[in-house]
């Protein structure tokens, strides 16, 4: 039994106890305070358009503008990473290597401005070009005239 002179310890309101981290969001944020303040101007419409939104979904505009910005931020970097991985394979050019899996070469006409896979020179729309015929799966190549008078 309890004694009425007893005293207990006080416990804490919701909110004084603060906010709780979500568990298994994903987040790499999670559990990170989150204390500075970014604050900026928008238009009206924006603004609508995020109270909306954020009505909608059933969160704090502040949770949606925070969720906005760390998903624009991730997809710019894959977006930049994948950028980088094309433009090196693109800048890879072509090697020996590359040429022995060439079993021919079929003249064509090109339809768009391309570039030469050896030289890198450009070659126009409507002229004479050479493309390249391998296995299946191979890398197709794309040499101009001169490179073809080359190999």
């Amino acid at each position: 039994m309890y004694s009425m002179n007893r005293k207990e310890p006080a416990r804490q309101s919701r909110l004084q106890q603060g906010p709780r981290p979500a568990q298994g969001s994903g987040d790499p944020h999670e559990g990170e305070r989150k204390d500075h303040v970014l604050q900026a101007r928008v238009p009206r419409s924006l603004y609508n358009d995020l109270v909306a939104q954020a009505r909608r979904l059933r969160v704090p505009v502040s949770n949606l503008v925070r969720n906005i910005l760390e998903d624009s931020t991730r997809m710019v970097e894959n977006i930049v990473d994948g950028g980088i991985e094309i433009a090196e394979a693109i800048g890879r050019g072509m090697d020996e290597e590359d040429l022995s899996s060439v079993l021919g070469w079929q003249p064509m006409i090109a339809n768009k401005r391309l570039a030469c896979s050896r030289r890198g020179c450009m070659i126009e729309k409507g002229s004479h070009a050479f493309m390249s015929v391998g296995a299946p799966g191979s890398r197709t190549f794309v040499i101009c005239e001169g490179c073809k008078c080359e190999i």
